[in-house]
This record gives structure tokens, sequence and C-alpha cells, in this order.
């Protein structure tokens, strides 16, 4: 199963469904699905903007939203300086969700694996 499919199956409908990998970030107007958050920090990097900062200041709509993103720290390092700080600043945007949420789920290999809640 995959990670959207997971959270369909949990929470069954969304109101709004915002891929970041096609739409800016700054069109997260209202809680629902956010899919893609790793694109989402990387089109913000690309503008010159902080990821963790905007993420910070829009806490109240993704406090009532499930967020979905890739795991893209894994494997060699990047020899761009562009691709490194990517990895490094969805990191850092991960973890402070993860400590702003109330349940954090792992899907690795189709299976969920609850981590916090």
């Amino acid at each position: 199963m995959g990670k959207r499919a997971y959270a369909e199956k949990l929470y069954k409908k969304f109101n709004f469904i915002y891929d970041l990998e096609k739409t800016e970030p700054e069109n997260i107007s209202a809680p629902g699905l956010i899919l893609n958050l790793h694109y989402g920090v990387k089109n913000l990097l690309r503008k010159n903007i902080n990821a963790l900062e905007f993420f910070e200041s829009r806490l109240e709509i993704l406090r009532n939203s499930i967020i979905i993103g890739d795991e893209i720290s894994g494997g060699v390092v990047p020899a761009d300086k562009f691709e490194r700080l990517w990895r490094d600043e969805t990191g850092r945007v991960y973890k402070f969700l993860a400590s702003e949420a109330d349940i954090v789920d792992r899907i690795f290999a189709g299976l969920p694996l609850r981590l916090k809640g």
C-alpha cells in the first residue's frame, strides 16, 4: 500500500489535496492532504525562501492536515551543493513537523509503522 492510499484508508476524504510536485507551497490555504512535501521544500529553496520558517508560519493549517513526503536522505551524498542543501532542509522540515504532529507513520515497502501517536 502506498502512502496516499494509506492516508485515504485511514482518513477517508479530503476537501483539499495539494501536490507540491505540481503546485507551489504558497497555495496551501486550508487543511487537507499535502503530497510530495520534499518537492515543496525544493521549490521554496529555489526561490531563496527559508523552508523551515515557511512551514512554521503555517503550522495551524498543517496541524490539521495529512502530510506525505518521501525520504530523500539515504544513499550517496550528492556532489551538487543545492541537492545537499535540499536534503538537509527537507530533513529539518520533517523533524519539525514530526515534533508538532500527533501521529507520525512511516510507510516502507508498503508496510505502515507507527512512530508517534
